[in-house]
């Protein structure tokens, strides 16, 4: 009789136990519901405070953990027509479309089809003679050395808003032949290098990049609402308008006039970017782990140096935490597509505006998802002590960075100051005798005592690179007989584009292109004398005139606009 309550009783545990653990995770899921629920009211009450329903806004999708979706459209996609933004609208993907790129010849590599580390040569055997030191490889991971278009559309007056194809695009690259660095020696950002890519694939396949990308990308993937803009014959596929804001007021660029593609121009929703961002998660795509490819760092530079950059993506710790994202910009669009892939997240951001920043936005949704994630670290704290007076004062005079521009190094009373080119003053902070710091910004400088005690090189540190700065010699005043040397007319032949110097009121006045002022609000401006030929030109930083063998003025550089370094133009005779 006992054996059979025994049995009896252990006939309803093994019958209670299934139900129980049923119970339990119905009420986990129910729990993880709740918090996903409050999660993305949080998302979504921080999107309307940043978007807007009356502004051109955009649409953002989220994906955590397999089972948690987020996907909301906000602001409008037309002003005018008081168009709603949707989740079906289409934005232009800018830069966010070079990932598509870089997936396109991965899949040409497993085929089969090319090598990455062939020489571009190989298959564009009509670029300059470059061609045979830089990989495919180089031009995915930014480190060929070319130069990049939008910025040399800049510098040569060329304007965003006239009408520009690829075969424009490519005509620029084989002009401009001159690049920034070795290859393999630096990261230098290049879209140049992008549209190059798209040639080869078109060039392998046989296919025009558009064909590629919808057969082995688009319709596989079931992206039903994908395409490459790369022809005026499309403009009846666009669903939305890009914005501006001049004066608080939104103003729609013209139609989308460029027709590039490789490095931009992928047009595409929200819903797409999320199923792609699933296949992704699921690794169910035609490339076998290609989260685990793109978010790891496999290659270094001549020197050593890890790059950072993979394919179509840039990996980044934030705040203890790998992000493996890339992030898009043209003409009134905005995008963000971003992996976190040991949380199992993936967010996308697509905007049709300029004014908001969309990697704000896309930091404040990741703080909210992965709040228990976060890992703050705090600012190293530098401990301050007194230096003498006297030894402050061996310190003060001119030092020269390797772009010619000047570190005015004063004393006042008990404190060593620096005055830079645009008459800010900074107080310098001593953690040791002869290293300063300062608070105002991030940067640090060490003084180097020889044995006689005098100061001939500060080496300054900023960005995690160090500068070495020599003692300038006294610089002389620029005389009238001077200006007339500097004054002229500055010529790039490859972009044919003239950059007068002019004496206007005893003053030497740069005017750069309409584009410049145009776009980055740079027009005409006094250019001022640093002594040994070197200029600063404001926010197009130092300027360097050259000399030829009889001391004549040759040519002025642009020594660094970014992605187009040591622009060159020759002076007129």
């Amino acid at each position: 009789m006992k054996s059979k309550q025994i049995l009896k009783s252990f006939s309803i545990l093994f019958i209670c136990m299934p139900l129980m653990a049923f119970a339990f995770n119905n009420q986990k899921n129910k729990k993880n519901k709740n918090n996903w629920n409050i999660i993305t009211e949080k998302i979504d009450s921080l999107l309307k405070s940043k978007i807007g329903t009356n502004t051109p806004g955009g649409s953002v999708g989220i994906l955590y953990k397999n089972d948690h979706t987020f996907q909301k459209a906000y602001g409008l996609s037309d002003i005018e027509n008081q168009k709603q933004n949707t989740n079906q609208t289409q934005f232009n993907l800018a830069s966010v479309s070079k990932h598509f790129t870089a997936y396109a010849l991965l899949l040409l590599e497993k085929d089969g089809k090319l090598q990455l580390d062939d020489p571009i040569g190989k298959y564009l055997p009509y670029l300059p003679k470059y061609k045979n030191e830089i990989t495919i490889r180089n031009l995915i991971q930014h480190t060929s050395g070319l130069t990049s278009t939008d910025v040399l559309q800049l510098l040569g007056n060329i304007n965003f808003e006239s009408t520009w194809n690829q075969e424009d695009e490519i005509k620029l690259i084989r002009s401009y032949s001159k690049l920034n660095s070795p290859p393999n020696t630096a990261f230098s950002y290049s879209n140049s290098g992008y549209s190059l890519l798209a040639e080869i694939i078109e060039n392998v396949s046989k296919m025009h990049y558009a064909d590629f990308m919808e057969t082995y990308v688009f319709s596989p993937l079931s992206l039903k609402s994908s395409f490459v803009f790369h022809s005026p014959n499309q403009m009846e596929k666009l669903t939305t308008k890009a914005y501006k804001k001049v004066k608080n007021k939104f103003i729609t660029y013209n139609e989308e006039s460029n027709y590039t593609y490789g490095a931009s121009n992928i047009f595409t929703n929200i819903t797409d970017m999320l199923t792609w961002g699933k296949h992704i998660l699921a690794n169910d795509i035609s490339y076998d782990n290609y989260l685990s490819k793109i978010s790891n760092t496999y290659n270094t530079l001549i020197d050593g140096d890890t790059i950072k950059y993979t394919y179509g993506f840039n990996i980044k710790n934030y705040k203890g935490i790998k992000q493996v994202r890339h992030s898009g910009g043209t003409l009134g669009f905005r995008s963000q597509f971003a992996f976190y892939p040991e949380n199992d997240l993936c967010i996308v951001i697509l905007l049709n505006t300029e004014s908001t920043n969309s990697y704000s936005l896309l930091n404040r949704i990741c703080d909210i998802i992965l709040s228990d994630k976060i890992v703050e670290t705090a600012t190293k704290k530098r401990k301050e002590i007194k230096v003498d007076r006297k030894l402050l004062q061996t310190y003060v005079g001119k030092f020269r960075l390797p772009n010619g521009l000047l570190l005015d190094f004063k004393c006042d009373n008990d404190t060593l100051k620096l005055k830079l080119p645009d008459d800010n003053v900074f107080n310098l902070h001593a953690e040791s005798n002869n290293f300063f710091f300062l608070k105002a910004f991030d940067a640090q400088c060490e003084f180097k005592l020889s044995p006689n005690e005098k100061v001939e090189e500060v080496i300054w540190k900023q960005g995690g690179v160090n500068y070495p700065c020599l003692k300038a010699d006294k610089i002389e005043e620029l005389t009238p007989e001077m200006q007339k040397e500097f004054a002229g007319n500055y010529i790039n032949k490859e972009l044919n584009v003239t950059y007068p110097v002019k004496i206007v009121n005893n003053k030497l006045i740069l005017s750069p292109p309409q584009t410049l002022k145009t776009y980055l609000n740079i027009g005409e401006m006094e250019i001022k004398y640093f002594g040994e030929d070197y200029f600063s030109a404001g926010r197009l930083d130092m300027l360097k005139f050259e000399r030829n063998e009889n001391g004549s003025i040759k040519s002025l550089v642009i020594q660094d606009v970014g992605r187009v370094k040591n622009f060159t133009l020759t002076k007129e005779n």
